[in-house]
């Protein structure tokens, strides 16, 4: 090995030690770098504090792309897809559900479609006045 490949692994190594689980817990516990972040960690090394505090594992949400957006289902049945919020199905006066995004031939609907995945996703607000849940 040369001495540049020796350096070059004492690096890694380095920066492999920084995170230990004091930091860790650290970083869970505030949220931006301060004298009283720094000193928690040093008293964790010592193991004045956190000692019998185990490390969670914190599962992050899985990353939503927009193929993974638009790959979700809609509303269950033939058509399946997208849903129109702005379209509601109505029984009783009470909404049961949203028409499937995209208009058929022939067929016109008083407003601009808002389209989400799911029917659930309508009660999210949308874009403005103009389009979309306002409330």
């Amino acid at each position: 090995m040369t001495r540049l490949e020796k350096l070059i692994q004492e690096v890694l190594l380095e920066e492999k030690k920084k995170r230990d689980r004091c930091l860790r817990i650290a970083d869970r516990k505030y949220d931006k770098p301060s004298a009283y972040k720094s000193g928690a960690v040093v008293k964790c090394r010592k193991g004045m504090i956190w000692k019998g505090l185990k490390e969670e594992v914190i599962q992050e949400k899985v990353k939503e792309t927009l193929r993974t957006w638009f790959k979700r289902k809609g509303t269950p049945g033939k058509k399946g897809g997208w849903v129109d919020c702005n379209s509601p199905i109505r029984k009783d006066g009470k909404v049961t559900g949203y028409k499937a995004c995209g208009r058929e031939e022939g067929e016109k609907r008083a407003k601009y479609p808002s389209c989400r995945p799911t029917p659930s996703k309508c009660k999210d607000p949308g874009k403005g006045k103009t389009w979309g849940k306002t409330k």
